[in-house]
């Protein structure tokens, strides 16, 4: 591994480019004083004693007192350790952090939020993300007049999570199709709808079609709209009946 690659490699795990040059310097030099040390690093002698200084409070270098002061990088093997836990850590911290922030959002997001929303989307790739996003709220059930294929991977990893959830997914599929049947309890029936009741409370329905395409596509979603839900709760109660495994 050339002097290049090794500062790069250095950088990629958390140090800045005067501290990998001169760390990368001792681990071939052994030990040295900061102006042998500034000269092969290439590391101006403004700068050396800070950058030294810094890296042995990182615990990557051993400061030998004496006149003058000498300096002696840990083992390789050791510093790249130390440098890869740091960066574990640095990660664990944000995923804490990502996780906390996910939960005050739910927390804070309206429960009793009612009312009608009607969305417009150019890509019909959007609807099935939002899609996925109220499937994915599912707490008890989710039944649904669905037209899946196997294109839709947003909506697949959140049927499959439901389903891995021990939500009662039910739904009527107008194609044939071999994942929905293994993760869902599932029949087929041409049907022309799109929609689906999320807890026998809201419900999100395709207002265009979306096996057509078409310059943008319409969509509403319900929340808390008992009517809706009843009506739809019952057309597919009767078409379930009709449909074939």
């Amino acid at each position: 591994m050339d002097n290049k690659e090794l500062n790069l490699l250095l950088e990629k795990i958390g140090l800045t480019e005067y501290e990998s040059k001169t760390l990368g310097t001792l681990f071939k030099m052994g030990e040295a004083e900061a102006p042998a040390i500034s000269r092969i690093a290439q590391v101006p002698k403004t700068r050396v004693y800070d950058v030294l200084d810094k890296l042995v409070e990182k615990n990557l270098v051993i400061e030998i007192r004496g006149r003058p002061k000498r300096y002696r990088g840990i083992e390789a093997k050791k510093a790249f350790n130390s440098l890869l836990q740091k960066r574990k850590d640095e990660l664990q911290d944000l995923e804490n952090r990502i996780d906390g922030i996910e939960a005050l959002i739910a927390s804070t997001t309206r429960k009793d939020e009612q009312g009608e929303t009607v969305m417009k989307v150019k890509d019909k790739h959007d609807f099935e993300r939002i899609l996925a996003q109220e499937i994915s709220k599912a707490k008890t059930s989710i039944v649904g007049f669905s037209e899946l294929t196997d294109k839709e991977p947003a909506i697949k990893e959140a049927i499959e999570s439901a389903g891995k959830k021990k939500i009662d997914v039910k739904l009527i599929n107008t194609f044939q199709n071999n994942w929905l049947q293994k993760a869902t309890n599932t029949k087929q029936l041409e049907h022309g709808l799109n929609a689906y009741i999320i807890d026998n409370k809201n419900v999100v329905l395709a207002l265009s079609d979306f096996k057509q395409e078409k310059p943008e596509y319409h969509f509403t979603i319900f929340n808390g709209h008992k009517p809706m839900v009843n009506a739809l709760q019952h057309y597919f109660e009767k078409c379930w009946q009709d449909a074939k495994k």
